[in-house]
């Protein structure tokens, strides 16, 4: 998430949640030599990199492809941003535990994200004011969440399902938030129709894993690699760890064209840390200011094959009916919107003659709002990033990315009016490298040097320094 915002509040990070964290790094580091499949990609992300003859600490003998099939089958359908798969998790089948739940249709993942992040060079210290940014001092944020699948059943390439998502997650930042002690992140029924030319979704959603694109790579596995734009989540996409009710509907078309439209219960308007303390559990209807929102995307996914390398085009539009602040009058407006576009092109090959997605990819976003009720009202992102750094670690990625937020002119006047100072814009330049250590576990670490780390207040260049766990179990 961007390392902007005006204003925030402390929550305290739970100490057994940084030690479990710990203990599993330490855990990690013991079996961190486990040998590498060089198996390909699927589905064009290292989400989907699903090795076939690696060894495992809990999985005593290789398992036939069919049956991880028959298990991938059951994970959560219908996101853009893809988990890793059943192969690379943490656990596998071990014991034949998937495999018994299954016979219930019955699917079962653990995902668990941590992050970090600290600003080396330290000219902007806190003292008696609050946290500005994220890093200004050591930050660290945690999301716990368990995903269980129920299958509907399956007629030909089509399928119906049941999701449930439960998500625990703390901040000690509340803007890198929010936090929830137990929350509901996901309750929705799922289906297919016409051999998966039309996809529905209907239920408690975290749209943030559905639509835009915002994890490089196209997977939540990528950890300090991660979303950087805020207008999304400012104009009242749902993300984790809380849902909102809503309904997606996606067409798929030939060549890889999809229009995907949904429809949802805003996040609050008055922002995280107010959606934060109404939402609670999550099982809220309706929020105060909460109006309705109606997302469109329209794009191209294709995956890679002999002929034709990885892409992904998309543009799409957002608008919201809640009951937005505005910048330059008392009223109140109930018609706040975001464009955006982003592409995501592989441009070369990890080995010679491959069809596999790993390699070298291209990719630019662009993101807009209006100014007179968002704070940031344009964001360019460009990335250069690899999937496979070298065959013989093909589940790395390093990534280099470039942003630039341009904030709202209408808050820059009415701040000038009241004598405070504000930045024109902020931009950053991250280096990043992801590391696969285990089945299932990814360790980022990542550097990224930041112009203007704050609106308000005005704060000298940041440098901070950037940990990620990322766990699937």
């Amino acid at each position: 998430m961007p390392n902007q915002i005006i204003s925030s509040r402390q929550v305290k990070v739970p100490a057994h949640s940084l030690v479990s964290i710990f203990t599993a790094m330490g855990a990690i580091a013991w079996d961190c030599n486990a040998s590498e499949s060089r198996t390909g990609l699927e589905r064009g992300t290292v989400a989907q990199l699903r090795p076939s003859s690696e060894s495992s600490a809990v999985d005593a003998a290789p398992q036939p492809a069919s049956d991880f099939a028959s298990l991938e089958r059951l994970m959560e359908q219908g996101a853009l941003v893809r988990i890793p798969s059943i192969r690379d998790t943490v656990l596998r089948d071990a014991g034949g535990f998937r495999s018994d739940l299954a016979r219930h249709g019955i699917g079962f993942q653990i995902v668990s994200l941590n992050s970090a992040a600290y600003d080396l060079r330290g000219e902007n210290p806190r003292t008696h004011r609050k946290q500005s940014y994220n890093g200004q001092v050591p930050t660290f944020a945690e999301t716990q969440q368990l995903v269980l699948t129920y299958d509907l059943g399956q007629h030909g390439s089509d399928q119906s399902q049941l999701i449930f998502s439960a998500v625990t997650g703390h901040a000690s930042w509340a803007p890198k938030g929010p936090s929830a002690d137990i929350a509901l992140s996901r309750l929705a029924y799922f289906t297919t129709f016409n051999n998966r030319q039309w996809e529905l979704k209907a239920g408690y959603l975290s749209n943030a894993l559905e639509f835009v694109g915002l994890y490089v790579g196209g997977s939540l596995a990528v950890g300090a690699q991660g979303m950087n734009s805020i207008i999304p989540f400012q104009v009242g996409l749902s993300r984790l760890p809380f849902a909102t009710p809503g309904v997606n509907l996606t067409y798929n078309g030939s060549g890889g064209f999809y229009n995907k439209t949904g429809i949802q219960r805003s996040t609050s308007p008055y922002g995280a840390e107010a959606e934060e303390s109404e939402h609670q559990h999550g099982l809220k209807w309706k929020t105060p200011g909460s109006g309705w929102l109606v997302i469109n995307e329209i794009g191209v996914k294709q995956q890679a094959s002999p002929d034709n390398p990885s892409r992904w085009f998309r543009i799409g539009g957002i608008f919201n009916t809640s009951d937005y602040a505005r910048f330059d009058s008392r009223e109140r407006s109930s018609n706040n919107y975001a464009l955006y576009a982003a592409g995501d092109q592989q441009i070369s090959r990890l080995t010679p003659n491959s069809s596999s997605a790993q390699g070298w990819y291209a990719g630019l976003s662009l993101h807009l709002a209006p100014p007179d009720q968002n704070l940031y009202t344009k964001f360019v992102e460009a990335r250069l990033y690899t999937i496979g750094t070298f065959p013989s670690r093909p589940y790395d990625m390093l990534s280099a990315t470039v942003t630039w937020s341009d904030f709202s002119d209408t808050a820059k006047d009415a701040y000038g009016k009241r004598g405070v100072d504000t930045a024109n814009s902020s931009s950053a330049a991250m280096l990043s490298y992801m590391a696969r250590l285990y089945p299932g576990v990814y360790l980022s670490t990542g550097l990224s040097f930041i112009r203007s780390p704050s609106f308000v207040p005005v704060d000298k260049n940041a440098l901070n320094f950037l940990v990620g766990l990322n766990m699937f179990m």
